[in-house]
């Protein structure tokens, strides 16, 4: 079912959005402004929209990988993140702790991970801590599979704002970075830092601050000693509360998490039964699977009901401001991307920057401010853009798969299906008066008919946006977001500029200009880099009954060194009960 049109309108200087009822949902945070603040170029006639963007441009990067943040599956798509961002987790939030270390039988003392489902916590103990957040908890984000310890690039955003730069074997000690980052985040009351593995978690500088536990649970566990404090380890205080002087070792929680345990059973039959069961209990591979399942609970919305972001105060890596990334990126795919390669001067000038945000922090009066709410913008644009576009390329990869003989298709049914849509797309946009010049016969160099449609639908979602008060993070935004609209936009309007008089075409020239508009729509949506097109999100062919589709996940599929091609990208069926490889 594809989303259709989302009308918006100015009323008295507000945007109105009118929703056509069970239609789509439209989550746009507006700020009303007045007329004259309304930024507008009034000289339509020289407005080049054919310009395409340059290669070194950035504005789709931020748009896509802003509008991944919180969410499981593009952060596992493309796992080497390039933004780290403020959050807060509301009061009432809960978190999840399960102790790996058999002879502590208590809530951490030092900086640990607590995860937002406890499915995730129970794959590292069978004693689980419930804590509930009681008052706003401080937080920077790094987006990408930043919990994932590889030495690939899932790591480097926290590298840098540690250490300026890549260490040799850094990567792999994870204990001793999230101590160096709690110390470095006390100055500014940071209660703790929010990344993804396989699902969401975050890494707790003090367990007895912001958060109270809510109750100590021992469960029946899925095989032999799973994290259940042993009877003879020394001060055990099984279903206490109380909160001791124990200290979590270099060799607990973090360092059992670098790799997958190798003696974990596979089989019902091995899984040892707590007196008095009866029947069989899940396999390993099942209850692995439980986390890869909740994880992918966070895909749509993602963490937003518990997670606030803070787009003040957000620093992408993405930014051409950091030349050294762009010239790296330029012999890269996306999946390649690294912050690592940036040079140790723009790493201090981004520490800086951090620093500086996070120096004026103040979590009463943020939420009193009247912000924009910048996600909510551009889950908009996609939500309004995604299924349409795929539905385009899959209207003109029907004359592809004619000419391959694989399907007939009707060509002219097919000519009109497609001038429909991209009309779909633009009549929003388009004055009554846009009309081609008289003798216009589809001739390329006459575009300045279609400036003025251009204009209204490249710029309708920030035009009324005054940038005065705003920072310099969400002047970036709005640029990334213009910058993707105009590009969608000018795609359409060099198909329109064909399509207006094709109908009238012989067959022969119809299917070569729909051949070209594929080509197009091609580089616009690898352009986009969007997670929600079927490529990136779905299975082909669909999965069965028992089997989830997903993307790869460390440490479960991928090993530490992240070798591999294409491959490690590709959504693929996984088995409910037996996982991977079983």
């Amino acid at each position: 079912m594809f989303v259709e049109a989302c009308v918006a309108r100015w009323y008295h200087g507000f945007i109105i959005l009118l929703l056509f009822p069970g239609i789509c949902a439209v989550a746009v945070v507006a700020v009303a402004q007045s007329q004259q603040d309304v930024q507008v170029p009034v000289n339509l006639a020289n407005y080049d929209w054919t310009d395409p963007p340059s290669v070194d441009a950035t504005g789709n990067l931020i748009f896509s990988s802003v509008s991944g943040l919180l969410r499981h599956w593009p952060n596992a798509l493309y796992r080497h993140g390039h933004n780290i961002v403020s959050a807060t987790v509301g009061v009432g939030t809960l978190l999840y702790h399960g102790p790996t270390d058999n002879c502590t039988g208590h809530p951490p003392t030092e900086p640990d991970w607590a995860s937002f489902d406890p499915e995730h916590s129970f794959i590292f103990s069978s004693r689980i801590y419930t804590f509930r957040v009681v008052r706003p908890l401080k937080v920077l984000y790094f987006d990408g599979s930043s919990a994932a310890n590889m030495p690939t690039g899932t790591i480097d955003t926290q590298e840098i704002l540690s250490h300026g730069e890549l260490r040799d074997g850094e990567w792999s000690r994870e204990w001793a970075r999230i101590k160096e980052m709690c110390e470095w985040g006390k100055q500014f009351g940071l209660d703790g830092f929010l990344r993804m593995e396989f699902d969401f978690e975050i890494e707790i500088c003090d367990f007895t601050a912001g958060m109270e536990i809510i109750s100590v649970l021992d469960l029946l566990p899925a095989f032999q000693d799973q994290g259940r404090p042993k009877p003879d380890c020394p001060n055990e205080t099984s279903g206490s509360s109380n909160i001791t002087n124990q200290s979590v070792n270099e060799d607990s929680s973090f360092r059992s998490r670098l790799i997958p345990p190798k003696n974990f059973p596979k089989s019902p039959t091995e899984i040892s039964r707590p007196k008095g069961w009866v029947g069989s209990q899940r396999p390993w591979s099942a209850v692995a699977f439980s986390v890869i399942d909740a994880g992918n609970c966070h895909n749509f919305p993602g963490l937003t009901s518990s997670v606030i972001l803070d787009f003040t105060k957000l620093v992408s890596f993405f930014d051409i401001k950091y030349t050294s990334l762009v010239d790296a990126r330029r012999e890269q795919k996306r999946g390649g991307y690294r912050v690592g390669n940036i040079t140790r001067e723009e790493a201090e000038l981004a520490r800086a920057e951090i620093e500086g945000m996070l120096s004026t922090w103040d979590i009463e009066s943020d939420w009193k401010a009247n912000r924009i709410r910048w996600d909510g913008v551009i889950q908009t644009i996609v939500e309004r853009y995604a299924d349409r576009l795929e539905y385009l390329s899959m209207l003109l990869r029907e004359v592809t798969d004619s000419d391959n003989g694989s399907r007939k298709m009707n060509v002219t049914e097919t000519v009109q299906r497609t001038r429909w849509q991209v009309l779909t797309m633009l009549t929003m946009y388009m004055p009554a008066t846009t009309k081609p010049p008289t003798r216009y016969k589809g001739r390329r160099m006459d575009t300045k008919w279609l400036g003025s449609t251009m204009h209204h639908c490249s710029t309708m979602d920030t035009a009324h946006i005054n940038l005065a008060p705003f920072t310099t993070p969400e002047r970036l935004l709005k640029g990334a977001i213009e910058a993707v609209t105009k590009e969608i936009c000018r795609t359409l309007g060099i198909i329109w500029l064909d399509a207006f008089d094709i109908e009238g075409k012989p067959e022969v020239q119809q299917k070569v200009l729909m051949a070209k508009w594929l080509k197009e729509m091609t580089s616009l949506k690898e352009w986009l880099g969007w997670y929600a097109w079927s490529d990136f999100t779905q299975c082909n062919p669909a999965c069965g009954l028992h089997e989830m589709c997903t993307s790869p996940q460390w440490p479960l599929d991928i090993d530490s060194s992240g070798q591999g091609g294409d491959e490690l990208f590709r959504p693929y069926c996984m088995s409910k009960w037996w996982g991977v490889g079983v």
